[in-house]
């Protein structure tokens, strides 16, 4: 009797275990599901969204024509604009350079071609006095024309310059160690290569550079991980460091 009792015991112990594993793996299973509805959500509202406004022009057109009517041409030279993608946007500019006239024109997860295609609505519509011009890591994969993208940006600043609008260059921020992990992004080499290309270029034209790749990189050209949100994005001393590099060029 003894023994059927413990055998009982045991069944039941076990059949609770079994079920709390299959239940432990049906509410995990769920959570993927969950998960992956909502990626496949957000992929299909960026495409839907892409589809409609390629460039992002949209974005800030309620407030870009609210800058016109509402400031003069004088007013609008005293401004910077901080024009890039996901960085940018993820800047608060107002915590780091109170006091400055300041307008963000960032958005996130954009592409070169995005980004030059909506440079005259952010920036040359309403003639800023500077615009900070910024590409992320995000733009630099093994496949792609660094060629094209290098174009991009050169026009986007030398656009700036005939209209009067002083172009700052910044150079690009480095990526942690585990950037190269993800699928097509061992960019590293490709960061640094571009990152030289605009110094000479700032040189050439006399353009100011603001440099966060060498205010962030340790010693091997990553930006370390205590300064990182993500493998790609700077946190907030990650940005405490860039606005320390940018405040004296916005003096």
């Amino acid at each position: 009797m003894k023994t059927a009792i413990i055998i009982i015991l045991v069944i039941s112990i076990a059949g609770n275990m079994v079920g709390a594993y299959l239940l432990y793996k049906a509410l995990k299973l769920r959570e993927e599901v969950r998960l992956f509805q909502k990626y496949h959500s957000d992929l299909l509202e960026k495409y839907e969204a892409a589809k409609a406004d390629f460039a992002g022009i949209d974005t800030f057109a309620k407030d870009n024509n609210k800058l016109l009517r509402e400031t003069t041409s004088e007013e609008r030279k005293k401004m910077t604009v901080f024009f890039g993608a996901s960085i940018t946007k993820n800047w608060d500019l107002e915590r780091y350079f109170s006091g400055k006239q300041l307008l963000n024109r960032g958005i996130g997860s954009q592409t070169d071609m995005q980004l030059l295609a909506r440079f005259s609505a952010d920036v040359l519509e309403f003639a800023p006095g500077r615009v900070v011009i910024k590409f992320c890591s995000g733009n630099f994969q093994p496949k792609t024309d660094i060629e094209m993208v290098w174009n991009e940006f050169e026009m986007m600043a030398l656009m700036a310059q005939r209209r009067n609008i002083e172009p700052i260059l910044a150079t690009v921020i480095p990526v942690t160690r585990k950037a190269p992990e993800l699928p097509d992004f061992n960019t590293t080499k490709q960061i640094q290569e571009f990152n030289r290309r605009l110094k000479r270029f700032g040189t050439e034209y006399r353009f100011l550079v603001v440099d966060y790749f060498t205010a962030l990189a340790d010693k091997d050209g990553y930006l370390p991980d205590d300064m990182a949100r993500d493998p790609i994005h700077p946190n907030e001393k990650g940005y405490e460091i860039m606005a320390q590099v940018l405040r004296p060029i916005l003096k």
